[in-house]
């Protein structure tokens, strides 16, 4: 029997705080990493540069590329320090058994995020909305140098950044990933934007799980932020980003049909 095998580990559980990486856990892909930890677990690593790049990935159980990134990034380093320290959250661990985005007793773990109000959460008060609430603190107490977000898409999107302000150094941080750049607004309660409150933040769009040439792309920017020492600060050219900005979001009725490539469907 797995050890964190129990009928527990189907519930958002406790946050779990290492400083250090077991070797273990980086050959484990991400539907076996329940195998190792009780649940959603904050890695503390040391390096060179002490004000951390904090990586949240997995906070979508069925999206590995941000996970993937992070073992052949921190694999390359094996025993050796880190140019930077860094704040890992290895975020739903119990839906990625499953492969799923999340579990059906659970509130997403990316709408779960402080809603800064006059510095005051609004989140309802949910076991996932406590959880984030704490590695906010945690990682704010840390002072971090700036904050990666790692999604995927289920389209054939090609990788893109989102962000939540465009401050200059907010967009050096995007386009140092992307030369497309989203920024949005809603939905409220995400990484990103909890995290814009503390430090230049960005969440990366990697388009499809598997592909390994972004996994290999995003660990190389990984791993140019942990020897960058300071974000640009001067304005950005505009000939080097494309900026579009999300105006709306649309949800159709469950019970109906859509298409893309211009067949009958109620929505074209």
């Amino acid at each position: 029997m797995d050890k964190f095998a129990s009928e527990d580990t189907l519930e958002t559980a406790a946050l779990t705080q290492l400083d250090h990486m077991p070797a273990a856990i980086l050959e484990a892909s991400a539907d076996a990493l329940h195998r190792h930890l009780p649940g959603p677990t904050l890695f503390s690593l040391k390096g060179h540069r002490q004000d951390p790049l904090f990586v949240t990935v997995l906070l979508h159980g069925n999206e590995h590329t941000g996970w993937q990134a992070m073992q052949q990034l921190l694999s390359r380093y094996g025993d050796a320090p880190l140019p930077r320290a860094i704040m890992l959250f290895v975020g739903n661990i119990q839906a990625a058994r499953a492969n799923l985005r999340t579990l059906s007793n659970q509130q997403d773990f990316n709408r779960s995020w402080p809603i800064a109000d006059n510095g005051t959460s609004q989140q309802a008060e949910t076991a996932e909305a406590r959880l984030m609430q704490q590695v906010t603190a945690t990682v704010k107490a840390a002072s971090p140098f700036a904050s990666v977000d790692i999604h995927n898409n289920t389209g054939l999107n090609p990788p893109y950044a989102c962000l939540n302000r465009l401050d200059a150094p907010f967009l050096h941080l995007a386009q140092m990933f992307s030369k497309t750049v989203m920024f949005f607004e809603r939905p409220e309660g995400v990484q990103s934007a909890a995290m814009a409150t503390i430090c230049p933040a960005v969440t990366l769009e990697c388009g499809r799980i598997g592909e390994a040439a972004i996994i290999g792309e995003t660990a190389a920017y990984l791993d140019k932020l942990l020897h960058l020492p300071a974000l640009p600060d001067e304005p950005i050219d505009t000939n080097d980003l494309r900026l579009l900005r999300t105006h709306a979001i649309i949800r159709l009725p469950v019970d109906a049909t859509f298409s893309f490539d211009g067949s009958d469907a109620d929505f074209l």
